[in-house]
């Protein structure tokens, strides 16, 4: 089948959606596949329901959910047969007419058609599919709206941004036949990417703009920032970058790349600093991410590549890390962020810390500088 094709089935999945509003669950499961085949962790048309798995769920399952649903990530690793291009290995015994739900004594592994596995080998095609994924959760607004809150905006900026987003700028774009339905209604990042610079050249816009002081593209800005964080579309921009620096050469395009996606030698070379995770020593290396303290993008090549620029974290650190809510000083001590809801509901306390190596300060110093959100 054509990738196409897989698009197509990924904008129109069937999901559960009493209550007036979907499931995010197939969604999810979705997502973390592609991330767990990407990560290398899932190297062979087999997904096994594991930890790891279900940890992958549970990242995105904690940003799309809403707070009736239930973190059950058996019922979409069932439940994805119904699609067709998701498929289950039944043990000795069941097959397909027996088996209603999931458990360890009837499935062994689910997998997926040869074509579509092999899609979401791709970095560029996957983050298509992500996007396709992303679409069907109608429930837009409600998650830029706590998005805007998770990065520290104020409910009245929240509120001011999402109606920028949902009345103003839509009815701008609407009044000049650009769109027929609210900017909120459009959650593929690459449609978006399109409006928005249409919005910005509109007259109207320039002179509203002007008058608020940017709050219109501010607005615009950060829910560019919030589809490219659900869709992770930021590692597909920096991949292209590196591939089409005419300066690499092919092997080092290749080790630019492992390296921006946690793979590769730098991995290796941050499991043999850490022997596990650099905060609270947890061993599982599958569970563990290969993070960078000054930012890929705001780094040289050497940089990107210096192991002491690395740390080796779970994934909850790993994504509060990446969004400023917790640093650390140059003792290694943690530093939590004043706008991190609930910490000790993430296992952060400020007791916790790391090792540090002349090496890192430098690192530290910019993360604290340019990321953290404060106290």
């Amino acid at each position: 089948m054509s990738h196409s094709y897989y698009l197509n089935k990924f904008h129109n999945l069937n999901m559960n959606s009493s209550g007036g509003r979907k499931s995010p669950h197939k969604v999810c499961m979705l997502l973390a596949v592609m991330d767990l085949i990407q990560a290398g962790h899932i190297s062979e048309n087999k997904i096994e329901f594991n930890s790891a798995l279900k940890d992958r769920f549970t990242h995105y399952f904690d940003t799309l959910a809403h707070t009736s649903d239930k973190n059950t990530p058996a019922n979409p690793y069932f439940y994805l047969r119904s699609e067709g291009f998701w498929h289950l290995a039944y043990n000795l015994g069941f097959d397909e007419a027996n088996t209603k739900g999931y458990s360890a004594k009837a499935i062994s592994h689910a997998y997926l058609d040869d074509e579509l596995f092999d899609y979401m080998k791709s970095f560029i095609v996957s983050n298509e599919l992500k996007d396709a994924l992303i679409s069907n959760l109608s429930d837009t607004e409600g998650l830029f709206y706590q998005w805007l809150l998770d990065i520290g905006k104020s409910e009245k900026t929240a509120k001011n941004y999402l109606g920028a987003i949902r009345g103003s700028i839509s009815t701008w774009m609407i009044d000049a036949g650009m769109i027929s339905e609210p900017l909120t209604g459009i959650s593929s990042y690459q449609q978006f990417v399109d409006y928005e610079e249409k919005a910005k050249n509109l007259s109207e816009f320039k002179i509203r703009d002007s008058k608020g002081n940017g709050m219109y593209s501010a607005a615009l800005k950060h829910y560019h920032q919030f589809l490219a964080d659900l869709t992770q579309i930021d590692v597909n921009a920096d991949i292209r970058q590196v591939m089409t620096d005419k300066k690499l050469t092919e092997t080092e395009k290749t080790i630019l790349v492992n390296t921006r996606v946690g793979q590769g030698h730098f991995r290796t070379k941050l499991i043999e600093m850490w022997q596990g995770c650099a905060v609270t020593g947890y061993k599982n290396t599958q569970m563990l991410l290969a993070s960078h303290i000054k930012p890929w993008r705001d780094s040289n090549n050497e940089e990107r590549l210096d192991r002491y620029n690395g740390l080796l974290l779970l994934a909850n650190l790993d994504k509060a890390f990446d969004l400023g809510f917790i640093s650390f000083d140059d003792s290694g001590k943690v530093m939590i962020s004043k706008y991190l809801e609930k910490p000790e509901v993430l296992g952060l306390d400020e007791s916790m810390s790391f090792v540090v190596s002349p090496e890192h300060k430098p690192y530290l110093g910019f993360h604290r500088g340019v990321l953290f959100k404060g106290y």
